[in-house]
């Protein structure tokens, strides 16, 4: 989410399934033999360390790996968009030319069948979109909806859980095709300039003494920190005795509930690393419908009030928490977290994730194999 989009936009699943979505189409034209992969690690590509010139001003030459900060990152953005758009139309193309040479559709220099046509699937059902809608209202509450109506939204849900389920599908088979050989796409991903971040006094949880660190920034109220959250624990499982994992609560809203849960992380780590991933876990469940307060309670008084009744509910010491949540040392936390992330040259708002110093620009339907891949 951007930090601009701040508080409503977490709360819209239309842009949640929008956002999955947009990962659908994966993408450079083979021919109809097929062997597209995901990385090609014998060739070899130094133009990342070196760098490739770039212009001339006032004769010295400049490369990409020497230009000022901001500049670097807007390079780097512009060439990962690029590589994105490549790689969707490389992996849908070679899937679309493995399943044609499989159903026996014609393969011409002008025409290829449609995913569509060789991976049918049947519209979500109204009944589908009704059930969706009541079981997220249920567990998150109307505000998960942006406060909208099921009638108000049904046709625009329905056709994105569609398309959802379209994406799923070619993602199943693509990876199906990937893992037997059949398919492989030949690109490499630009290498994000490192950044220098401070992260003294965040949890740490995994291997501590690990080169390798993976750092987090979340919002407990960001609709997509939620679903990398889920990436995130299973990452966490297979690579804890490998990877230093570090969280930064970062509060996209921090006059609102999204602060309070924030100063709460921070008392919670004062307690103790432990009860700060024990209180993790139940900040990232808190119902979207919790971030309007009662009608006739003073916001911040509300706010504090639910992030307490969490830490009551995973047994923190609510008295040295209270004191913490309400104390200056937990809105200082606020401003130093969102003073050196929003300076952070390529922040641009949560989930964000750095490996190693460098910032991954990817969606949370992809961040289990981006991450596997380069911590292998």
């Amino acid at each position: 989410m951007n930090i601009d989009d701040k508080r409503n936009s977490s709360m819209s699943p239309l842009k949640s399934v929008g956002f999955i979505v947009g990962g659908i189409v994966l993408g450079s034209l083979l021919t109809a033999g097929i062997m597209i992969s995901k990385y090609n690690k014998k060739a070899v590509d130094v133009s990342d360390a070196v760098g490739q010139p770039l212009f001339i001003v006032d004769g010295k030459t400049w490369k990409t790996n020497e230009l000022p900060g901001d500049s670097r990152m807007e390079y780097f953005d512009l060439e990962n968009n690029i590589f994105n758009a490549r790689q969707a139309i490389a992996s849908k193309t070679a899937l679309r030319l493995a399943l044609s040479k499989d159903l026996g559709k014609p393969i011409t220099p002008e025409n290829i069948a449609k995913i569509e046509e060789l991976l049918p699937i049947q519209s979500v059902t109204e009944i589908d979109a009704r059930t969706f809608y009541d079981q997220n209202v249920a567990k998150w509450g109307v505000g998960f909806f942006g406060g909208k109506s099921y009638e108000e939204i049904k046709e625009q849900l329905r056709q994105q859980m569609t398309h959802e389920k379209s994406r799923e599908l070619v993602a199943t088979k693509t990876k199906e095709f990937e893992d037997t050989g059949r398919i492989k796409v030949l690109l490499k991903a630009p290498s994000a300039p490192p950044v220098k971040l401070n992260l003294s006094g965040f949890p740490v949880r995994g291997n501590a003494n690990s080169s390798k660190v993976l750092v987090v920034v979340a919002d407990y109220l960001c609709t997509h920190c939620r679903e990398s959250e889920e990436a995130i624990e299973k990452i966490y499982q297979e690579f804890s005795q490998k990877v230093k994992f570090v969280h930064v609560s970062y509060p996209l809203a921090p006059q609102g509930l999204s602060g309070a849960l924030a100063r709460g992380a921070y008392c919670a780590t004062e307690q103790g690393e432990k009860e700060f991933w024990d209180y993790q876990k139940v900040a990232f469940a808190i119902p979207f419908a919790k971030m309007q307060p009662p009608s006739l309670m003073e916001p911040e008084k509300a706010f504090n009030r639910e992030t307490i009744e969490l830490a009551k509910s995973v047994k923190l010491n609510v008295e040295q928490f209270t004191s913490c949540l309400e104390s200056e040392n937990a809105r200082k936390y606020i401003d130093i977290v969102r003073d050196q992330f929003n300076e952070n040259v390529g922040f641009s708002g949560t989930p964000a994730f750095y490996l190693n110093g460098s910032l991954i620009q990817v969606s949370p339907q992809k961040l289990a194999a981006t991450l596997k891949l380069a911590l292998n």
